[in-house]
């Protein structure tokens, strides 16, 4: 973390104790959301509170030096185009997902900033098993049970390729879904609930090439349902 904030605090990048997140325009915002501006989540949790799942090894270098570069990268790309401040993530997601050169990075390292976002969010100590409340009865509803659910994320999540694999809503039915490496939720219309990373500096120093064993510990130990749970829409 002192990494972290010693690299940020060069770059524009506040933080607030009452928040999970950090944000570069007010330092704050809602903690059951990630952050929508051009901000880097602040970990919720100490970096080695999710071992043995994931060690503090793996945190330490996913953390503060992956994402932090994503972080580091995008707001140098804004700083020096400034057609792109004062937009958030989703914003440059959707405008420069055609685009080329300046736009594709831009659009790039929005889309791996926003979705490491949402996986250090969906992790939590003393997490995972089955889920209860209105999470689980989407799941039974959708996939006839949470056995069936589990059987296909781990089915998703060990697919070739990198990217991350994630639980979203669609049409009121729960949906697992692999964004690869320039894709991610909003891109589809889905309202994304929780997002696991599947590339291998998210698991490899732990596990090594045994992805299956790394997804069976985050949906076992780690999966935040209760923060899915907040990402689902008021019931009608």
């Amino acid at each position: 973390m002192k990494t972290a904030a010693a690299t940020g605090a060069a770059i524009g990048f506040s933080s607030t104790t009452n928040s999970l997140f950090a944000d570069t325009k007010t330092g704050q915002l809602p903690p059951q959301q990630p952050p929508k501006d051009v901000a880097m989540i602040q970990l919720p949790y100490a970096q080695n509170s999710l071992a043995p799942s994931i060690s503090a090894r793996t945190i330490n270098l996913h953390y503060n030096q992956h994402h932090m570069s994503y972080y580091t990268m995008l707001k140098g790309w804004i700083n020096v185009h400034p057609e792109y401040q004062n937009q958030t993530l989703t914003q440059l997601i959707q405008a420069n997902k055609n685009g080329i050169r300046i736009a594709e990075a831009v659009f790039r390292y929005s889309i791996l900033l926003n979705n490491h976002n949402w996986y250090w969010a969906s992790l939590t100590p003393n997490g995972g098993g089955a889920p209860k409340g209105r999470i689980a009865k989407l799941i039974n509803d959708s996939y006839g049970s949470y056995d069936a659910f589990k059987k296909t994320f781990i089915e998703e999540g060990t697919q070739l390729g990198i990217g991350w694999v994630w639980t979203v809503l669609e049409n009121d039915k729960i949906k697992v879904y692999l964004s690869e490496y320039g894709d991610t939720p909003i891109l589809r219309g889905y309202q994304p609930l929780l997002a696991i990373d599947v590339w291998e500096h998210a698991y490899y120093l732990d596990y090594q090439n045994e992805r299956q064993k790394y997804l069976e510990a985050v949906l076992d130990k780690l999966l935040n349902w209760d923060f899915a749970e907040s990402n689902l829409p008021k019931a009608k």
